[in-house]
């Protein structure tokens, strides 16, 4: 999560996962992998053997997609470890103003939230844009086991 007293602006890549259009701060991200029809695609097992992916559409509660090989692999280090995470398609790399475009999250989401890595919401192009911490690990749980149950 950003600390928005020491930057103006703030790098987002967005990405789509089913109907939702989130965004995380790009420095996050170490590799990203495109489709296979796509120019400089990298397949998964070129990536990392060691790599641990997470699907963002079971974790949203959305059924699988039929077409995997046009899914997008967003690649993560955290805490040492390299994590995918799969999703739709990927956006845009976009510069949001953090005074003027990002909030936090309102006390509905807040309230209800599901899952511990939103941190924030940001309006691009007339959509709003759930914010993600892709890096984020919990303090309280072993680090073997926060994949599986990361995001409920």
């Amino acid at each position: 999560m950003v600390d928005s007293s020491e930057d103006s602006t703030l790098a987002i890549l967005t990405f789509w996962v089913g109907p939702f259009l989130l965004g995380v701060e790009a420095d996050q991200i170490s590799q990203l992998t495109r489709p296979y029809g796509q120019r400089l695609s990298t397949h998964i097992s070129e990536v990392a053997t060691d790599l641990k992916v997470m699907d963002l559409r079971a974790a949203c509660g959305l059924a699988r997609e039929t077409d995997e090989e046009q899914r997008q692999l967003l690649v993560v280090d955290r805490a040492g470890e390299r994590v995918g995470y799969r999703v739709d398609q990927v956006g845009e790399l976009v510069t949001i103003d953090l005074a003027m475009y990002i909030w936090p999250l309102p006390p509905l989401l807040e309230i209800q939230k599901r899952w511990r890595q939103l941190w924030g919401v940001c309006q691009w192009e007339n959509e709003l844009v759930l914010l993600v911490d892709l890096q984020y690990q919990p303090q309280n749980e072993p680090k073997e086991g926060y994949i599986s149950n990361e995001w409920t």
